[in-house]
């Protein structure tokens, strides 16, 4: 009677085992089911890495905040489980151990419903550009291999044994528990086995790079990025994208030296200080400008040097020109001075105020979360404008918001025609100018705004971090900032969200550390605003914000200049003879969104542009 191959491990055993071992950083995210038994992991759903096994799709992120990966994560992938397919990934994965063998490496193989994962241990930890070019150089080879992977040092994630699948049961390791653990104990594959396959794929890793040279030359650089150290300057893409992955080569340098001291000048310009430039390196926001220093003897000490050379450059290079630095504060003197600026801050703050307490009545659900954030970024926008009337158009409250300039629209339209409204609409959209809105107390509230407790705080509206955490965490959040968290059923009566999004929120929230606590003790913030502009840059969601700036500023300059080709000159004794054309001029502006007549017949217009704003 024959021996089998090996023995069936335990989901629970594979699980404890190898995740810790796989994993770049002790962080995993948790599956959320989509359409066509499609499962995505989102940043929302991150949290620490444990040993007990989770009870849904999980699966661990790669590299570490220095950019580095401990394993080579192969995914060999039946996209729509025929039988061809599966016949490909077995073929593929065979020559994938055969190879791996022949160059000395250590490695795990596990499979579940036709596709396989194989993890090359590395016994010294390589680094990002390196890792992705020899998978992607391997997936030129074996089709059925997907590198997106080891693509994104943020986003890397791949799920390992024992994970549960989206379709059913557990991912399989074929190899016994002595062996496993034998391997997870120390077998590694060593730097030799490593330059070995890189010599193997030495064709595919040229024809790679080559590749990614040739995209990111066409791809363009000049989109902004604004941090709030130096609010108002800009760092373009090309400087960020070798920040964040520090890929030189493809950006035509010649060294790691000229892309290191193109990123360092191009943050001094933008604002940011030697201090914030550290911190973006060691907390894994820029793991690639840390990979520009890694390989040097003294990383920590060649950045200060290089920082000190390069300030006195920038100093000797601008010493004529005036600090042109500006600050994001626009209101920080309000509340000094004019007394009736000071009033109407504080009608501004009691109008917000009485909002805080009865919104959860007055907009249930998800539904009345956009209306909320969308009241919230107006009243945000009459405190940096010390008037109870805005004018910021929909572009300005689409980047408040993370909603789209559709949306925005819509909603203005709808919160401003209702009966006993929130706000009022003053002005419609003419030209350069944006339709204002102005604050109003509805009448129902009148006596209720006399008594009503101001609010702590400043005004909020989508804070950057949460348009990827989700309007729940945002909203769990602000609960538990201003009091409300002392259980989840205080945190569910002051948002009116449902038990399960609740629970799902303090799950997002506390694996982020944002906050901390539990049902019987009750929840409070570990966190404050700087942590949140430091998440909101790690999640990329600060770089997104800074780039829809950049294409409504487009916007905004081809419409002004439309507005300079086909002015509408009218004569004083017309607009006395016809008062038609000024209602006419206001009809053909009523949606803020729907281009001018003679504008709207070019598709490509209708697409680029929203109108006025």
């Amino acid at each position: 009677m024959s021996t089998p191959p090996y023995t069936a491990l335990s989901p629970e055993t594979s699980w404890s085992l190898t995740a810790s071992v796989i994993a770049g950083q002790p962080r995993m995210r948790l599956g959320k089911p989509q359409r066509e038994n499609r499962v995505s992991y989102p940043a929302r759903t991150e949290q620490a890495l444990t040993t007990d096994l989770p009870s849904k799709p999980a699966a661990v992120r790669l590299y570490s905040d220095a950019g580095q990966c401990n394993v080579l994560a192969l995914d060999f992938d039946a996209k729509d489980r025929t039988t061809e397919q599966i016949a490909d990934v077995a073929y593929d994965v065979f020559q994938t151990e055969a190879m791996l063998d022949q160059a000395g490496a250590w490695f795990l193989t596990d499979h579940a419903h036709g596709g396989s994962h194989v993890y090359v241990l590395l016994e010294q930890p390589l680094a990002f550009l390196e890792a992705r070019e020899l998978v992607e150089a391997m997936a030129q080879r074996w089709a059925t291999l997907d590198p997106s992977p080891h693509q994104s040092i943020a986003r890397g994630c791949i799920t390992v044994p024992g994970s549960v699948h989206k379709l059913g049961g557990h991912r399989q390791l074929t190899i016994s528990e002595r062996s496993l653990r034998e391997r997870v104990d120390g077998l590694r594959t060593p730097a030799r086995a490593v330059r070995r396959l890189r010599l193997t794929f030495r064709d595919e890793i040229r024809l790679v790079q080559a590749k990614r040279a040739a995209t990111a030359a066409a791809e363009p650089h000049s989109t902004p990025v604004v941090y709030e150290a130096g609010a108002g300057r800009v760092m373009g893409q090309k400087y960020l994208s070798l920040a964040l992955e520090g890929d030189w080569a493809a950006y035509g340098y010649d060294s790691p030296s000229e892309a290191r001291w193109a990123v360092l000048w191009s943050a001094m310009a933008t604002g940011l200080s030697r201090e914030d430039v550290a911190a973006r390196m060691s907390d894994g926001r820029w793991p690639g400008l840390w990979l520009l220093h890694a390989h040097r003897p003294r990383p920590w000490g060649a950045f200060t040097d290089d920082w000190a050379r390069m300030e006195q450059l920038f100093r000797a290079k601008n010493e004529a020109q005036e600090d042109s630095a500006h600050t994001s504060d626009t209101s920080a003197n309000s509340h000094r001075g004019d007394p009736s600026v000071h009033d109407t801050h504080g009608v501004i703050r009691t109008w917000r105020s009485l909002l805080h307490e009865v919104e959860s009545s007055e907009f249930p659900g998800a539904r009345g979360w956009t209306r909320r954030l969308l009241l919230r970024a107006i009243a945000k926008q009459s405190h940096e404008t010390a008037s109870t009337l805005t004018a910021t158009g929909v572009r300005g409250l689409s980047v408040a918001t993370g909603l789209s300039l559709q949306t925005v629209a819509e909603l203005l339209r709808e919160l401003s025609t209702q009966r006993d409204p929130w706000i009022a609409l003053t002005a419609r959209a003419r030209g350069r100018d944006a339709a204002a809105y102005a604050l109003r107390i509805p009448d129902r509230y009148a006596s209720a705004a006399e008594t009503v407790r101001w609010i702590r705080g400043k005004a909020n509206a989508l804070r950057p971090a949460f348009e990827q955490l989700g309007a729940p965490a945002a909203l769990t959040y602000e609960a538990i900032e201003h009091g409300h968290g002392s259980s989840p059923t205080t945190i569910q009566h002051r948002t009116g969200l449902s038990r399960t999004a609740i629970t799902d929120a303090l799950a997002t929230l506390i694996g982020w550390n944002l906050i901390d606590g539990d049902s019987t003790e009750g929840y409070w913030l570990t966190s404050d605003e700087q942590t949140l502009q430091r998440l909101a840059e790690r999640l990329g969601t600060t770089h997104a914000r800074a780039t829809k700036v950049a294409t409504y500023r487009e916007h905004r300059r081809r419409w002004w200049a439309y507005l300079e080709r086909h002015q509408i000159a009218l004569h004083a004794e017309d607009l006395e003879a016809d008062r038609d054309i000024l209602a006419l001029l206001d009809e053909m502006r009523l949606n803020d969104l729907d281009p001018p007549p003679l504008f709207a017949s070019t598709p490509a217009c209708q697409q680029a542009y929203g109108g006025v704003a």
